[in-house]
């Protein structure tokens, strides 16, 4: 199975994040730096979903999701923002209207939808 791609942009928390994903049973693979590094991670080995921290630097990361999208390969790798605050996700909703938004308990789950559809 496809990796998930992790984004948060606190390289002091990630690792945890990352741990916690892995916990639950899925490969991680994490960017807490480069946005076009991440981009081009996706678009190289497209993984089960993008998941985007809205925590700290929302826009940071609503640009990476913007940027994805814009290749033809990107359009199809689902982004899952979590968390954030609530102008961050309406802003996220806007951005990218397909992206699912949760916060970070519901992500494995969402992650596992994701997978399991038929596009995934």
């Amino acid at each position: 199975m496809a990796p998930v791609l992790l984004l948060h942009w606190n390289w002091s928390e990630i690792i945890d994040l990352a741990a916690q994903l892995q916990h639950h049973g899925w490969d991680v693979i994490t960017e807490s730096d480069d946005g076009v590094r991440a981009v081009q991670m996706a678009l190289e080995h497209p993984p089960v979903a993008v998941a985007i921290s809205l925590r700290t630097a929302a826009g940071h990361g609503r640009d990476v999701a913007l940027a994805l999208k814009e290749h033809p390969e990107g359009s199809a790798v689902p982004v899952v923002f979590f968390d954030g605050d609530e102008r961050a996700r309406r802003k996220a909703r806007r951005a990218i209207p397909d992206a699912m938004i949760v916060g970070w308990e519901e992500l494995p789950s969402a992650i596992a939808r994701l997978a399991a559809s038929p596009s995934g």
